[in-house]
């Protein structure tokens, strides 16, 4: 047993099955800041880097972290102790391999030391900035696709740069005022890559930055503008949180006593726009992943975020409520794999084709990926910050547009997209309509008060009037106006009475579902009262109302009505017979005859209509009434 740090290094390696960085960390000086240092990007971008390491000529590109937050201490303090190593665990269905990382020399946290971010970050060796912030961090308003100036962390990084002050608190606010020293001090320009799930990342870290100078100072943002380059990337690599069990066995198998491991799956992708004026490492000559260079990432990114990361919030919803907390359990649930399959194939209308990636194989290969036991990925990580997630990734394949010009998904393929939605709104409800399975509970959300309101008034009006224009003020107020059309929020309203009556297991079962024919109807006949016999089934009559109703029994009226032919005792169910008054003309339809004591009578029950209307029947035939004649049962 051996806790990771450089003396321990070689011990813990001595073995063979553990690989060691293959490059001397000694010569490596940093060349990259990494703003918000987490599992993924220990796992994805950090693989790439530690490949390069090893080339010839590449020990100027080591990394540095960046923490934003408080909370980023624990990441700091864990890397530090360990002489910033940190262990890789890549597993396989049926292979792992573990290694040692040794890309990153410091780690910063800006929180206790602004000034020190500041310096690192304009620092003239700095040629690249990564950075991982999720969504939220970007304080980017998706729906506008403008900065979000009514953050207070926003509004605060803007009074600190008038100020002059390093008390900033976004990403954003760091590079710009990275940027202001650079220009005072000609050190030159710089990349900022994006490495978040955010379709056009990078156009949008150039907005964020752009906007928040523009408000501080004009020259700074002309001279961002100029001289700092702000590619797209797409990334992929499915990363779990670290869990106690992981620790532990890493320690149990391997002997290594690490505080902080990154346990992830073998898959590994980025896809980056190739503008790096100031060099880059040769992220391309990984061994151990595909790094793909191209003109234009936009494509790539719109599979990946509409064909896996959608597809793991369409998996969270429906799978946790059917009680599953982990992504390879719902997986082997054929309810919810084969959900996904029709799922994926819906959405895959709205990703046009890239080159070097097949749709078929790519979503072959999620549901192997989803499927894979051996990383353990929680559901509940999944669904953090869910409204952002579903409005980036999910939301704009319900557009009327998305499939392309005069084109647009079917009925079956909007309720396929839909139904996560759904789904997500039985999870957002909690306990308040009924206990929620402890599986179904949402992890932290932003916006998520935002959208409660709604939810709770497009689940109450579910399966009663009003239910379309609810479901409509629900996806308009967590997504967008364009999300919240007729034909998507009246599939809406349908799905979610449809979970309320039956549960989550017919809500998916009604996904795939063909269309059945349409039932032929025809307009009703109605005869005269002269022509009804016994055993006649389905009778429609007009007659007007001889004398106020009796009440026979309980919850059983009769009434005498006529018509020009003659005259018939009805026996009336239930409170049709409250709006029944001598001298009206009823129409009176699919009823059926019954015999009472030898006598015809029409029963008007629940099937039947019962209703005031318009008609001439002529002056009534008291004279014949047909449910005074006796009839009796022949052989």
């Amino acid at each position: 047993m051996a806790k990771l740090c450089n003396a321990n290094l070689d011990k813990i390696c001595e073995s063979g099955k553990v690989s060691p960085p293959k490059y001397d960390r000694k010569k490596v000086t940093p060349g990259i800041v990494h703003i918000g240092v987490g599992n993924f990007h220990r796992a994805h971008q950090c693989v790439f880097l530690d490949d390069a390491l090893s080339l010839p000529g590449h020990e100027s590109w080591g990394y540095r972290g960046l923490g934003l937050m408080p909370g980023d201490s624990k990441m700091r303090d864990v890397l530090k102790e360990q002489d910033m190593l940190y262990t890789l665990w890549t597993k396989g269905v049926s292979s792992e391999s573990v290694r040692i990382m040794g890309c990153h020399g410091d780690f910063i946290l800006a929180p206790e030391d602004p000034e020190a971010a500041v310096k690192a970050l304009s620092d003239a060796s700095t040629k690249i900035v990564t950075m991982t912030v999720t969504e939220k961090g970007y304080f980017v308003n998706f729906a506008t696709g403008k900065l979000d100036t009514s953050s207070p962390m926003v509004t605060s990084d803007i009074e600190a740069l008038k100020s002059g002050t390093s008390s900033l608190k976004t990403a954003a606010g760091f590079i710009c005022a990275a940027a202001k020293h650079r220009m005072a001090d000609s050190t030159g320009g710089f990349v900022v890559l994006s490495c978040d799930n955010v379709q056009e990342n990078g156009c949008k870290a150039r907005m964020a930055v752009l906007e928040l100078a523009g408000a501080v100072d004009s020259a700074v943002a002309a001279w961002i503008s100029e001289n700092v380059k702000f590619p797209n990337s797409m990334v992929d690599r499915i990363t779990p949180a670290t869990t106690e069990e992981a620790k532990a066995d890493l320690k149990s198998k391997h002997g290594i006593e690490d505080g902080w491991p990154v346990v992830c799956e073998e898959f590994l992708l980025w896809v980056v726009e190739d503008t790096f004026p100031n060099g880059r490492p040769a992220w391309e000559k990984s061994t151990s992943g595909k790094c793909i260079f191209v003109e234009d990432v936009v494509p790539y990114e719109l599979m990946k975020l509409r064909l896996l990361n959608a597809v793991h919030q369409a998996l969270s919803y429906p799978g946790a409520l059917l009680g599953h907390e982990l992504v390879h359990d719902a997986m082997a649930d054929k309810r919810v794999c084969d959900f996904l399959k029709a799922y994926m194939a819906a959405a895959g209308k709205t990703v046009p084709k890239v080159k070097g990636l097949d749709k078929a194989e790519w979503n072959k290969t999620v549901i192997e990926r989803f499927s894979n036991p051996a990383i353990r990925d929680t559901i509940y990580r999944l669904n953090e910050d869910a409204t952002n997630r579903m409005g980036i990734a999910l939301a704009p394949c319900l557009e009327e547009d998305a499939v392309g010009p005069k084109r647009c998904l079917s009925r079956a393929e909007i309720a396929a997209i839909l139904l996560p939605v759904t789904c997500w709104i039985r999870a957002l409800l909690g306990d308040s309509i009924g206990e929620l399975i402890k599986a179904a509970k949402l992890n932290r959300d932003d916006k998520g008060d935002t959208v409660r309101g709604p939810a709770e008034k497009a689940w109450t009006a579910a399966g009663s009037d009003g239910a379309e224009e609810a479901a409509a003020t629900f996806l308009e107020t967590a997504f967008s106006k364009k999300a919240a059309r007729a034909p998507v929020a009246k599939a809406l309203a349908e799905q979610l009475a449809l979970l309320k009556a039956s549960g989550v297991g017919a809500l998916l079962a009604s996904i795939g579902k063909k269309a059945q024919a349409p039932i032929k109807l025809k307009k009703p006949t109605f005869t005269k009262i002269s022509s009804i016999e016994p055993e006649q089934r389905g009778v429609n009559i007009y007659g007007k109302v001889m004398k106020a109703p009796e009440s026979v029994g309980e919850d059983v009226s009769t009434v005498v009505v006529g018509d020009s032919t003659g005259t018939v005792t009805l026996r009336v169910r239930g409170d049709k017979i409250a709006n029944c008054k001598e001298g009206q003309v009823m129409r009176v339809q699919n009823t059926r005859v019954v015999m009472t004591k030898g006598y015809i009578n029409l029963l008007v029950d629940k099937w039947s209509a019962f209703k005031e209307e318009e008609h001439d029947v002529g002056e009534v035939k008291t004279s014949n009434d047909i449910s005074a004649v006796e009839y009796e049962l022949t052989a």
